[in-house]
């Protein structure tokens, strides 16, 4: 177990913005000792390539600058602490001042006995009472090789890089090291190859090193050679944010945001009390009303998804950015929303304003300067919403969020890991947001616990119940308001054209019939056959540009996704099955997320 317990914090109190602690995770998969060479040269060759990194990660945190902590930078560790490479390369990076993560396939009694006779068994009980981190896994001693198999996938998960101390062929076989390299090489992380015959020079593979293709294997148009210039060049790819000047500027004004004590648009609130979709309630323009309810939620998951299952998990950054993300897209949201609708309702009171005058001649001055400060409102709305780029940073924001959200159940889960950032054949972070959630994930470790089959079925359960089934119920829920409000904006449209329509018809009749009344109420006609239309123009483009009614179908799939993997994590499955079903989760919900994307960005905010 961890060496302290986290102590939970009250995020959400304070939305600054809290820095990233600079975190570089190295992990290790390699041959035993019997298909080694000389120990002592293969130890000494790690801790060289590990402080060549850290000193490459050192200069380039200082270029970063406020980005991240003004701490330390940390290195860790992670290695299954199985004789042979795993040992050896522990020590190493205890050598290079690495804090030592172990992650054991097996409760660790039953792993000491394992070792008892192999010569491995006093250097393991060394680094593993040097370990800040112990992660014990349920691994079945019936079957080993799936037990090193789960371990190599939860070294994975945890690291920046991967250290292969490998002769470089091709798995012969489950569990071996080719399999946990092409795991590594598959999920778009870097492998430092260190070859077991110490005459060969270690070589660096990673895909992004050759981006036209996936790369399934160790191909040599994807292999580079270890050296400062290409160290440095891939840690630049994954540690400082993407190089684009506009992405940089957009994780700038992330960090410079603002916490907003009050969200002081009203419009969308009022539309959906107005159609009896929502009530209207004051609390929920406070941030703080909203900050307290994220807590308690984030609460409740902390104790029935990590306390009560005796899972040390460092959740406390993550819920400190997630509260963060969440406030701000909820803020932008709102006020992109009410922006338009502010837009076309009074682009349809212009037009009243304008045929105001017709009806009161005395008054047209009046109505002309009301309609002057009308138009001015509109154009002035429009600018600050383009300037202030309410659109860009509601979807930013709350893509953000939903991405951090699903990581405190894969860090639960211990194998599970959020898809790599960039594009399966550049796993290179192209947006800041994809870049801020990697880092994220690294900074926060890995947890600490003892997982037996019994817990790891507990913890699927308790994802299904406190993570996919609140989603579940959302994206219900959120479906049926949807569309009920869809429906009703289109039967306000239909009635106020109808209005119109029977406007017009009185008015034709009683041209037709001679009666003396159309001259009386003709302004009154005038008013109805022009201003109604104008109305139900403006609430049909409420309509088209919030896509309501895709929305809800959208919804209504994502709900239907998401039930299904909590029905199959209810029935216990084993920890693997249970990773594999919350990736799988997430991921759905990025789906929805970029689909709901690309057609949101398309409707900027405009004055036509």
């Amino acid at each position: 177990m961890a060496r302290g317990e986290e102590r939970p914090t009250e995020a959400g109190q304070d939305a600054g913005y809290r820095p990233l602690p600079f975190v570089v995770s190295i992990g290790v998969t390699g041959h035993r000792s019997e298909a080694l060479g000389e120990a002592a040269e293969l130890r000494e060759q790690v801790r060289a390539a590990l402080e060549l990194i850290a000193a490459a990660s050192r200069d380039l945190k200082a270029e970063a600058g406020p980005i991240f902590a003004p701490d330390a930078a940390s290195f860790q560790f992670v290695s299954p602490l199985a004789d042979g490479a795993d040992q050896i390369a522990a020590a190493a990076a205890l050598d290079a001042g690495y804090r030592l993560t172990a992650v054991l396939p097996f409760a660790r009694e039953h792993y000491r006995s394992q070792l008892i006779g192999n010569g491995g068994l006093a250097l393991f009980d060394t680094l593993l009472d040097r370990s800040d981190c112990v992660l014990e896994l349920p691994g079945n001693p019936a079957n080993e090789l799936d037990a090193y198999v789960m371990a190599g996938r939860a070294t994975v998960a945890h690291c920046d890089l991967l250290v292969a101390i490998w002769d470089g062929l091709l798995p012969r076989g489950r569990g071996g090291t080719g399999e946990v390299v092409d795991l590594a090489v598959a999920h778009g992380t870097p492998v430092l190859h260190v070859p077991v015959d110490p005459a060969q020079p270690p070589r660096l593979l990673w895909s992004a090193f050759d981006p036209i293709v996936v790369t399934a294997r160790a191909e040599p148009t994807a292999e580079r050679p270890f050296d400062r210039d290409h160290v440095d060049r891939m840690l630049r790819a994954l540690l400082l944010p993407p190089a684009d000047p506009n992405e940089r500027g957009f994780l700038t004004g992330f960090i410079e945001e603002k916490p907003r004590r009050i969200r002081g648009r009203l419009e969308y609130p009022l539309l959906l009390a107005l159609t009896g979709i929502k009530r209207f309630d004051l609390r929920r323009m406070r941030e703080s009303h909203c900050a307290a309810s994220t807590r308690d939620e984030w609460r409740c998951f902390r104790t029935n998804c990590a306390s009560s299952l005796q899972i040390v998990a460092p959740l406390d950054l993550l819920e400190d950015a997630y509260a963060r993300a969440d406030g701000l897209a909820t803020h932008f949201a709102l006020t992109y929303r009410s922006g338009h609708i502010f837009n076309f309702l009074l682009g349809a009171l212009a037009v009243w304003l304008g045929l105001g005058a017709f009806m009161a001649p005395t008054l047209k001055f009046g109505f002309e300067i009301a309609e002057l400060i009308v138009t001015i409102a509109i154009i002035t709305n429009t600018q600050l919403g383009i300037r202030g780029e309410w659109h860009r940073r509601w979807l930013d924001y709350r893509q953000l969020a939903e991405r951090l959200r699903p990581m405190r159940s894969l860090k639960l889960l211990a194998l599970g890991a959020p898809d790599p950032p960039g594009t399966p054949t550049n796993p290179v972070p192209h947006r800041w947001i994809d870049w801020y959630g990697a880092r994220l994930w690294r900074a926060m470790g890995c947890p600490a616990a003892s997982i037996d089959a019994a817990r790891a079925g507990a913890i699927a359960s308790s994802v299904a119940e406190h993570e996919i089934s609140p989603q579940v119920d959302y994206h219900r829920r959120h479906s049926e308001e949807i569309q009920r409000l869809d429906h009703r904006l289109e039967r306000t449209g239909n009635l106020l054209f109808a209005a119109t329509l029977l406007m017009c018809i009185a008015t034709v009749a009683m041209f037709a019939f001679g009666m003396h009344g159309i001259t009386r109420y003709s302004d009154w006609s005038i008013l109805v056959s022009a201003g109604f239309p104008a109305l139900g123009t403006a609430v049909f483009g409420i309509r088209l540009q919030a896509e309501f009614g895709v929305s809800a179908l959208r919804s209504q799939a994502t709900a239907l996704a998401l039930d299904a993997i909590a029905q199959e994590l209810r029935s216990q499955p084993s920890l693997g099955r249970a990773a594999d079903l919350t990736e799988q989760a997430a991921r759905r919900m990025l789906s929805d997320l970029d689909e709901w994307r690309l057609l949101n960005q398309q409707h900027t905010l405009a004055v036509a």
